[in-house]
């Protein structure tokens, strides 16, 4: 009986407190905000302004770091080999050692003596592909040209050709040398060898002998041979790099062979010969002088001291006794000289690091000056922006306006109302309706 009458009284009183509940007005239910011309444009400028925070935050990130994909594409249009700009060089230092001897280097001439420049293939080539080798510049020290072999694995063969860098005149003789980097050099070679590797164990390579007096012309030696048979021949090449026209004086080989079959009844086809180019005449320097010799199993016979011009029109014999000729020594390179002093070295590293901890010191003061800039800029832009914003709000509220439930609904119609607030008020439809709980 208790059991029933305490059911009944808490029955009783849920009764009343329900019926109390249903009179009360309902402050729990959602209110929807109605959409108005200053709402939209109040939402607008709050856009606006996290959009200018987020371009300033943007610009203390690295590049890398907050890219958009113009910005992505812009950065990673290709720069041009005159452009870029290469590093100096610092020699290695070795934790184990207090000093790394270094080296001081001077000029001296390249084709000194005269024919005496050759390549040497080594066998690090088989595991690197590719070798530069030694490397002559012009007369004014304005290009600086050098030789490159190829190493085709399949058929042990090599291919060769020769490159042109232009040099920083604004740096020493010596610098310019030094600095010189191969990502500066001009695309397309000089001068090339055929490509062929159908014949294993072939080797063609292009080198350097010098450079003409005026330094417009260049004389190259391309050498054919086999790895198990020695040099087949030598080819004569000048290069003219005001007409960029280049040339195989084959007609060199052609007048030594008609001489000696004429003279001496000797068919050089049959025997095994070669020339030796020298460099250019130094008492006529469109003419250039090579030597011939052939090979009869024991001591070499001398063929002959001939001279042809840069195009291969006239071949001449200087003298079938002396192989000694007045050639001109045109070209420079660059050579070690001696080792520079320790206690130079010390000092110049301990007065480097001074240097670029003052320049760090520098960059960082720059950086964090650079940052204030920044910040005070969009201090300022987004002062003038919420000016802007309160100057508009007035004009709304001196305009009557005509209030919508939403103005995804209908559009909302403003009365006598500037052509600034027109404008705004026709994109409501774009920005999200606000909501409040």
């Amino acid at each position: 009986m208790l059991k029933h009458g305490r059911r009944k009284i808490s029955l009783f009183f849920s009764m009343i407190f329900l019926s109390q509940i249903a009179f009360l007005p309902p402050v729990f239910a959602k209110k929807t905000k109605v959409s108005t011309p200053e709402s939209e444009y109040k939402y607008q400028q709050k856009v606006l302004r996290k959009l200018e925070i987020e371009k300033y935050e943007r610009s203390l990130m690295p590049e890398s770091g907050y890219m958009t994909y113009e910005e992505y594409q812009k950065a990673s249009e290709d720069i041009p080999n005159s452009d870029r700009v290469i590093p100096e060089y610092k020699a290695p230092k070795d934790i184990k050692m207090k000093y790394v001897p270094q080296y001081s280097y001077k000029m001296v001439r390249y084709n000194d003596p005269p024919g005496s420049v050759d390549l040497k293939i080594e066998n690090t080539i088989k595991f690197n592909k590719q070798v530069n080798g030694g490397a002559i510049t012009s007369p004014n020290r304005d290009i600086l040209v050098y030789p490159v072999i190829y190493y085709y694995s399949s058929n042990q063969c090599t291919a060769g050709e020769l490159f042109v860098i232009p040099l920083d005149k604004s740096l020493t003789d010596v610098e310019r040398i030094l600095r010189a980097n191969v990502v500066k050099r001009i695309p397309i070679p000089i001068l090339s060898t055929e490509k062929n590797i159908d014949e294993n164990h072939t080797f063609r390579t292009m080198t350097p002998v010098d450079f003409s007096a005026d330094g417009t012309k260049l004389i190259a030696k391309e050498k054919i041979g086999n790895s198990n048979d020695g040099i087949w021949q030598t080819n004569l090449w000048v290069y003219d790099f005001q007409t960029q026209e280049k040339r195989n004086l084959v007609e060199v080989r052609d007048a030594i062979r008609y001489f000696w079959k004429n003279s001496q009844n000797i068919y050089l086809d049959d025997k095994r010969w070669d020339i030796y180019p020298l460099g250019f005449d130094a008492e006529n320097p469109d003419r250039l002088i090579v030597n011939a010799f052939g090979y009869t199993g024991k001591a070499p016979k001398f063929l002959g001291t001939w001279s042809i011009d840069c195009k291969g029109e006239k071949t001449l014999l200087i003298s079938l006794t002396d192989p000694i000729a007045k050639v001109g020594i045109n070209g420079f390179k660059a050579v070690k000289s001696e080792v520079i002093d320790p206690n130079e070295i010390i000092a110049d590293e301990k007065k480097q690091e001074k240097e670029i901890k003052k320049e760090r010191k520098k960059a960082k003061k720059a950086l964090k000056a650079d940052k204030k800039k920044k910040k005070q800029a969009l201090n300022k832009r987004l002062k003038e922006m919420k000016h802007e914003e309160v100057s508009t709000m007035k004009t709304y509220n001196k305009h009557p306006r005509k209030h919508t439930a939403t103005a995804a609904e209908s559009p909302v119609q403003i009365e006598d109302a500037p052509a600034e607030l027109e404008e705004s008020a026709t994109t409501p439809q774009e920005l999200p309706v606000e909501t409040e709980k």
